[in-house]
């Protein structure tokens, strides 16, 4: 990913009902908290079904989430540091979580709404035409659950390594 052009499409994204989690080992190049950069766009046959995490338009929003009634911002911007961070976002019908290197440092209400399950197409690193708001930096790993994650279970995927997380990604690791 360049900031230019790049993204993975994931052309039929996994059912993940209302309570899901979203992890994201990413270190961004740049990161700007007034324009949008996805870090992923799942979408639908409009107006059914959107979901978005990334930044957004709103000044110092930091990440935030799209969930079909607008973006609402975590006012955390963790990536603004150019650091790996281990990101994730836990969902668990209205109550998104985001979790910056293992610890929990914000929490908002979405929709319920959002119809993630309708998603018939996701893209990572871009919006969901794959043409812009592409995202600028490194995803060393991108998974998703169909539960929302503990806060232990969310510590134990940032500490589970058999080599410390600084030296498993660091500047040096291979991008995807």
């Amino acid at each position: 990913f360049d900031g230019a052009a790049g993204n993975i499409d994931i052309a039929t994204p996994p059912d993940l009902g209302t309570a899901f989690s979203f992890e994201f080992i990413v270190q961004a190049d740049s990161w700007v908290t007034s324009t949008y950069k996805y870090l992923i766009d799942l979408f639908g046959s409009s107006p059914v079904g959107r979901f978005i995490i990334g930044s957004s338009n709103l000044p110092g929003a930091g990440l935030s989430i799209y969930d079909t009634t607008g973006f609402i911002p975590f006012n955390a911007s963790p990536l603004e540091d150019l650091k790996v961070h281990h990101i994730v976002v836990t969902v668990d019908g209205t109550t998104a979580v985001l979790y910056d290197n293992g610890n929990q440092v914000s929490s908002i209400t979405i929709s319920a709404s959002h119809g993630i399950d309708d998603c018939t197409d996701a893209f990572i690193g871009s919006d969901y035409l794959g043409t812009n708001q592409f995202f600028n930096g490194t995803f060393y790993r991108a998974r998703f659950w169909n539960k929302t994650l503990t806060a232990a279970e969310v510590t134990a995927s940032y500490e589970n390594a058999t080599v410390p997380f600084s030296d498993q990604y660091s500047s040096t690791a291979s991008p995807l």
